[in-house]
């Protein structure tokens, strides 16, 4: 159910896509009736809510206090939902999460399960992104639980549990580096790599280790999905740059080779489990993150 006016609704999502087009595409609906609702949405209120700019639209000063009121009616009317259907006696609680992708192979969908088992009556919305969208999501209240690769530290979020994971070259079985016992970023000079696109490199561990390394990697394919990096290392194509979670089913299943990278400065990828800092989770929530606290300390190596 949706109680906010169909006008909030667009504003919203054109603020989050920074774009007519976009928010449309996402709203299902022509851009046409996306920017009346806009317009008359300004037209009510008497002020812009947006600086209109040759590549797409920025809030204005009076959208910025819209959107943080959009949101703050987007979490009561949740609230007021849940406790609605907690008098009709058919309460059903709903825990989102925003998280990287790797988390959804296995770990998540083991955990939740086991969760719905205990509390049958919890349901959840699982977003999967960046780490600069899981950030944003749970920091304006989008997203109750993140858990993201990597994250700048940043007083509008709290870090729960934070786990490092090995960082290494994935590879086919019959890749010539397969049969090494020790690899380093300078062994990967000489063979195709597949990196993942500017997005996803941005922030990331391989960022950093590129940057303290004057190894020049052969780029074969740029990709936005670690599932495609995946897919293309598995097919024998090249050497990928992830951590041990993101091929845990791969190497399970003796598709992929993993190995660690051993290069001094080359630090561990760094998953961690947050929420808001200035806001209390629901208590389903609540949890819920007690038990991805365990699991994600279950990730780490062991010697």
């Amino acid at each position: 159910m949706q109680l906010l006016l169909t006008g909030l609704r667009y504003f919203e999502e054109v603020a989050r896509q920074g774009s007519l087009r976009k928010a449309a595409e996402r709203l299902h609906v022509a851009a046409s009736a996306v920017n009346r609702q806009i317009l008359k949405l300004e037209d009510e209120l008497g002020v812009p809510l947006f600086e209109r700019l040759p590549r797409g639209l920025r809030l204005s000063p009076a959208g910025e206090l819209m959107l943080a009121q959009i949101r703050q009616w987007q979490r009561d009317e949740r609230q007021l939902l849940e406790t609605l259907g907690d008098i009709r006696g058919t309460g059903c609680a709903e825990i989102r999460i925003a998280t990287v992708e790797s988390l959804t192979d296995q770990v998540l969908p083991e955990l939740l399960g086991q969760f719905s088992e205990r509390f049958p009556r919890v349901r959840f919305a699982l977003h999967t992104g960046l780490t600069e969208e899981i950030l944003e999501r749970v920091a304006t209240g989008e997203a109750d639980i993140g858990i993201c690769m990597n994250p700048p530290p940043t007083r509008r979020i709290r870090f729960i549990e934070s786990v490092a994971l090995q960082f290494g070259v994935a590879m086919a079985p019959s890749h010539p580096l397969a049969d090494a016992r020790e690899v380093r970023l300078s062994d990967c000079r000489d063979y195709p790599a597949i990196l993942p696109d500017a997005g996803m490199f941005r922030g990331s561990t391989l960022e950093r280790a590129l940057a303290t390394s004057d190894v020049e990697l052969t780029p074969l394919a740029g990709c936005n999905r670690i599932l495609a990096i995946k897919s293309l290392a598995r097919a024998g194509l090249g050497v990928a740059f992830l951590n041990a979670l993101d091929v845990a089913r791969e190497l399970a299943h003796g598709e992929l080779v993993f190995r660690p990278l051993r290069d001094p400065r080359v630090d561990a990828a760094r998953l961690v489990l947050c929420s808001a800092a200035e806001r209390s989770l629901p208590m389903a929530a609540a949890v819920l993150v007690e038990s991805l606290s365990q699991a994600l300390r279950d990730l780490a190596p062991h010697d």
